[in-house]
């Protein structure tokens, strides 16, 4: 047992669950947001310099540059860190017909939509950020019925959950991360998925050529202009995509990539500092 453990407090609201997928270090025993703050704890003697030094490093990658006056780190008891995890966690709802909830909570009876179980673990997509929200409305708003769905980068796969629960017929869930695959089949199998979900450790460099219908990658500035290069082989005819995990400033990269393969750029979406970008064959 350990007696005391660090606390740090920052002023920002960056998805939790992603934060800690990307932690190095897997000492970390929780982290939530609330209200503009964001709450990481780790054992006290697993906390020294270096962990403040890769916390800063990972949060300047998610587009977050921690001043001084926005960091707070103290220590604090032992208590039950699980438990006060997830009591700050809630059900969250995407768009207009999607409700994501921890095992923890009830179904909402009241509730008609989609309702997927997801708890946080060690992989991206728990819901909360707003990459992922661009993308699930982005989903309602297009899927028609019968498609053929590659979800790259899936993290938790629910992009590729509930693609299909808006009525795809198949979705293919690709990660480089071996824990985010055993993650999001865990979530799979919670949820009632059977052999119209596949979720594999694998690079969309060497999936089967014109397979896919709709394509959507939630993934970090430095992978999407790579995939940009692979999209045209990968979509079926009159497919269409949606990228997202950019940021304003990457948007004229990402752009001339697409140009110089042909695309246009669609639609563009906006939420806080994020973009999703919609582009079709």
């Amino acid at each position: 047992m350990y007696s005391n453990f660090i606390e740090v407090q920052i002023s920002t609201s960056v998805d939790s669950g992603e934060l800690l997928a990307m932690l190095h270090d897997g000492e970390s025993l929780g982290s939530w947001e609330k209200d503009g703050t964001l709450h990481i704890f780790w054992p006290e003697d697993q906390w020294n310099d270096g962990t403040l030094e890769d916390l800063k490093k990972i949060l300047a990658r998610m587009g977050v540059t921690v001043r001084d006056e926005d960091l707070t780190i103290r220590a604090v008891p032992d208590q039950d860190w699980n438990a006060t995890w997830a009591a700050s966690l809630e059900p969250i709802h995407l768009g207009r017909r999607v409700r994501i909830r921890q095992s923890w909570h009830a179904p909402d009876p009241a509730f008609k939509g989609i309702e997927l179980v997801i708890d946080p673990k060690r992989a991206f997509g728990t819901g909360y950020h707003a990459t992922t929200q661009l993308v699930v409305e982005w989903l309602d708003e297009h899927i028609r019925g019968g498609e053929r769905i590659l979800d790259v980068g899936t993290g938790s796969g629910i992009l590729a959950m509930t693609a299909i629960r808006f009525g795809a017929a198949s979705a293919l869930g690709i990660d480089n991360d071996p824990v985010a695959i055993e993650c999001a089949r865990e979530y799979a199998e919670l949820n009632g998925f059977g052999p119209e979900l596949d979720l594999r450790v694998a690079s969309f460099d060497g999936l089967e050529a014109g397979k896919f219908d709709v394509i959507v990658a939630n993934l970090d500035i430095r992978t999407l202009p790579r995939l940009c290069e692979s999209l045209r082989r990968l979509m079926s005819d009159h497919a269409f995509a949606c990228l997202s995990g950019l940021q304003e400033q990457d948007y004229e990269e990402i752009s001339a990539v697409l140009n110089r393969q042909g695309f246009e750029i669609s639609a563009r979406c906006r939420r806080e500092d994020w973009l999703a970008l919609s582009i079709g064959n």
